[in-house]
């Protein structure tokens, strides 16, 4: 594509994958061998909808629940989301889950399975944003309550 950063020949040694702007797109951080990291941030005008996780972990497991696996169902369809940690050489992907809705406005079911082994189930009030979820809890205050446009 004439004109973006995909146009671009970059000698990279890693990639990070995430969601910098919290706009529900996923931007990727290149790094380069011999510059600055290369941002690649999604700028499409699609109108789908979204919706992320930022997982926090009890007592029993990892402050970070790296482990922690979300089954959401909305529009009809289950998918799995993993809390995972590293990425690509030298590089870290967001640790939040992200789920791509489509046209779906609401969220079905929630159910996260914790690296403690505890099962929970949470209900989401509205789709297009992050949620802060800890363990034991359910949702809680967090930065993503404050909006910032």
């Amino acid at each position: 594509m004439k004109g973006t950063g995909l146009a671009r020949l970059l000698i990279g040694r890693g990639a990070a994958f995430g969601d910098l702007f919290n706009d529900g797109k996923i931007d990727v951080v290149v790094n380069q061998l011999e510059g600055p990291p290369a941002l690649m941030r999604d700028v499409s005008d699609d109108k789908n909808h979204w919706m992320g996780l930022k997982l926090v972990g009890g007592a029993k497991g990892p402050r970070d629940a790296v482990g922690a696996t979300v089954y959401l169902t909305a529009g009809g369809m289950r998918q799995r989301g993993d809390v995972l940690s590293g990425g690509s050489y030298s590089s870290s992907n967001d640790p939040r889950v992200h789920f791509g809705l489509g046209s779906a406005t609401s969220i079905e079911t929630v159910e996260i399975h914790w690296p403690s082994g505890a099962v929970e189930k949470i209900a989401l009030p509205s789709v297009d944003r992050f949620f802060t979820v800890e363990e034991g809890k359910g949702v809680v205050a967090s930065v993503y309550d404050v909006k910032t446009k």
